[in-house]
């Protein structure tokens, strides 16, 4: 029996209860106002907004409800239009892939456990220093929330005594919060603008605030963690894990603080890992007050051309210890470094402005590796850095300090025919010489605005140890078109890449099954794969095949497969390069839905890929519930947005998956998106 059987088996068997989805504009009534859609809508139903045309209303909503875009549409506000959400009853409350051209979206927690999930929300501008995201809990009830992949443009230049943040959480309850705020990019200009705020006072309060690109920042802090307040008293406590942020501040002056945590009473646990944090007056800057408790560590941070490191005022009780932090161009005040401390040059590919390590720089592999993976665990934060690639890799698996891993590489590779061939050798110097380096590789239609080429043939990639080279072949022997060409990820070493052998003890009908530590029983991986046509004995085994990737658990312990998707046996010999992560924002499934696909096309929507031609990343096909697509695809670019086709010109089903990793050190370097004009 094919694997395709039991899979349409097993999604028949999942198939889960639908709550209440409205589409605006649709039918009554949802056919008049946005505000009378929602309006219309029963607890935990989802609004979908489905036109891209401005929205003059401020919509807002009072019941567990998720207000987002529908599929293939970006719905935005008219400037000084809001969303307001007020919760009054336990459930789930969400806003999802809205654009807001000037003004906000503001939580109010009242009571009622509930869980807040505010993400993918643009914001041009804010009105009057109002804080764009803003979450505010006076409740004894519990809160758990995500405020995640936002992009926002936040301005604020006047000094009033408060604390300007373009994203704050202000809990000043007596129950339980658990939260994150991650992978948002904030650009927070003016010299009273602060990125991230997170207030506590009576709360039990846990906030992960990871994978966060932050520029600019005032004496508060871009990151500013703060429990309890100047005046007034109480027995709250904030358990703050901050990793993997990058926090450049416009300028160097008294006020431009990196990251900053204050205790006034209560008790603060900082852990403080793996941030980079560049041009600030003070790196990392921690105050304990007298009536307060401060305990933690700063570990594994790269902070560099800082006129302060790192600041400590300890005057209550606990400690703080550093450890494995490089320390360049800045003193230290109110502590000493600790073991592990490097205080060279970290060779950065552009300071400020590009965080990525430069080879031979002193911060590779320095970092506590055991510690981070550790908190990582203890904090339930995928392993990733902050760019949404592993955290863990190379020879060894240690990680290195800062915020952001070395070792992965990506290129385009262009097929040079003058001698019409099936196969064409890659020259390039991040994969010459490494046959260990299983590369990645998917076919690139039109990269730079180049003509369309369609190569509809099953490619592999092979190594030759007498050349020292990869070659990209095609398995059915057809010649290779004239500059064809195809992206290539050459991930660095470690675990999370491996050469997987078909043999007959793997194969199951038309699947092969995968086994490797960290993807064994993990059905959340990202995964790649791309096939090598040399068995391990160096015989050749072609695979005239279109191939697919799919997580099967019904009955027993769950594995991965590679599956030939239109049901045909798999034959031994041969292998796949397979690369797996955890997900990220930036490693992910893209699922083709009716409005976002149309014929041999499925368009991607992703802010660093969105108008950025040079982009070059990897895709595989899954097999998404009983949908297959068994054609051989590829990537191409048109009107701002990359989509993913079919290279025969045949219809992509509705319902089929894509593992899509992008590189963001490459896109990143091709077009400066980071800060270029945000994440759309």
């Amino acid at each position: 029996m094919t694997f395709h059987r039991w899979i349409l088996a097993s999604a028949l068997l999942m198939l889960p209860a639908l709550a209440q989805a409205l589409l605006w504009p649709g039918a009554a009534p949802c056919n008049t106002t946005l505000q009378a859609c929602i309006n219309s809508a029963s607890a935990g139903a989802t609004v979908e907004l489905a036109s891209n045309a401005p929205i003059d209303e401020s919509p807002n909503f009072a019941i567990p409800l998720t207000l987002r875009a529908a599929s293939g549409f970006a719905p935005q506000l008219l400037a000084g239009r809001v969303i307001t959400v007020s919760i009054n009853s336990a459930g789930t409350y969400a806003v999802e892939g809205i654009l807001v051209q000037r003004g906000f979206v503001s939580v109010t927690h009242n009571s009622g456990n509930a869980t807040v999930r505010l993400r993918r929300i643009r914001i041009l501008e804010a009105i009057d220093g109002a804080a764009e995201i803003s979450l505010y809990s006076p409740s004894n009830a519990s809160l758990s929330y995500e405020i995640a992949e936002n992009d926002l443009g936040f301005y604020w230049n006047t000094f009033d005594g408060s604390i300007r943040a373009a994203i704050q959480v202000l809990d000043n309850g007596t129950g339980n919060a658990n939260g994150s705020i991650h992978d948002n990019r904030v650009n927070a200009s003016g010299s009273e603008s602060n990125g991230i705020l997170v207030n506590t006072r009576d709360h039990a309060h846990v906030t992960r605030v990871f994978g966060n690109w932050i520029r600019g920042g005032n004496r508060y802090g871009s990151i500013y963690m703060r429990q309890g307040s100047l005046t007034g008293s109480g027995g709250g406590s904030l358990t703050g894990y901050v990793l993997n942020n990058i926090v450049t501040p416009f300028a160097r002056s008294g006020d431009a603080y990196g990251i900053a945590a204050d205790a006034y009473f209560g008790a603060l646990n900082l852990q403080a890992f793996n941030n980079t944090v560049t041009g600030a007056y003070s790196g990392i800057n921690v105050y304990i007050a007298a009536a307060a408790s401060g305990n933690g560590r700063i570990a594994n941070n790269l902070l560099a051309g800082n006129i302060l490191s790192i600041a400590l005022i300890e005057g209550g009780t606990g400690s703080i210890s550093n450890d494995h932090n490089l320390l360049f161009g800045g003193s230290i005040s109110g502590t000493t470094a600790g073991s592990g401390t490097i205080s060279s040059d970290p060779r950065l590919r552009g300071s400020p402005g590009n965080p990525w390590l430069n080879a031979g720089s002193p911060a590779i592999d320095a970092g506590d590796s055991v510690a981070l993976g550790n908190l990582l665990s203890t904090a339930a934060i995928a392993r990733v850095d902050a760019a949404g690639l592993r955290r863990f890799k190379g020879g060894s698996n240690a990680v290195d300090i800062g915020a952001l891993e070395f070792g992965d590489t990506t290129f385009l590779h262009r097929v040079a025919n003058a001698s019409p061939n099936p196969s064409s050798v890659i020259d390039n110097p991040a994969s010459n010489g490494l046959g260990s380096r299983y590369l990645q590789v998917t076919s690139n239609w039109n990269p730079d605005g180049a003509t369309g080429l369609y190569d509809n043939h099953p490619v592999g990639a092979i190594y030759s140890t007498a050349t020292s080279r990869w070659m990209l072949r095609h398995e059915d022997l057809a010649v290779f078109p004239d500059d064809a060409r195809f992206n290539v990820f050459v991930p660095a070493a470690g675990n999370g890449q491996y050469l997987h052998a078909v043999t007959a003890a793997n194969i199951s009908g038309d699947a092969t099954s995968l086994s490797a530590a960290g993807l064994d029983g993990q059905s959340n991986r990202i995964v790649l794969a791309t096939r090598d046509s040399r068995d391990p004995g160096g015989t050749i085994y072609d695979d005239l095949h279109p191939f697919g990737v799919f997580y099967f658990a019904l009955g027993g312990p769950g594995s991965w497969f590679v599956s030939h998707l239109d049901a045909t046996a798999m034959a031994a010999g041969g292998g796949f390069h397979i690369y797996w992560q955890e997900p990220s924002a930036n490693a992910f499934v893209h699922t083709a839905t009716a409005g976002n696909s149309i014929g041999n096309v499925t368009r991607l929507d992703h802010p660093l890929l969105n108008g950025r031609r040079c982009a070059r990343f990897q895709t595989t096909t899954g097999i998404g519930g009983s949908t297959f697509n068994a054609h051989q695809t590829g990537v191409y670019y048109t009107g701002g947005n990359w989509y993913i086709y079919n290279q025969d010109l045949a219809t992509i089903p509705v319902g089929t998956e894509f593992h899509v990793v992008l590189d963001a050190q490459q896109i990143f370097e091709c077009s400066d998106v980071i800060f270029a004009d945000g994440f759309d």
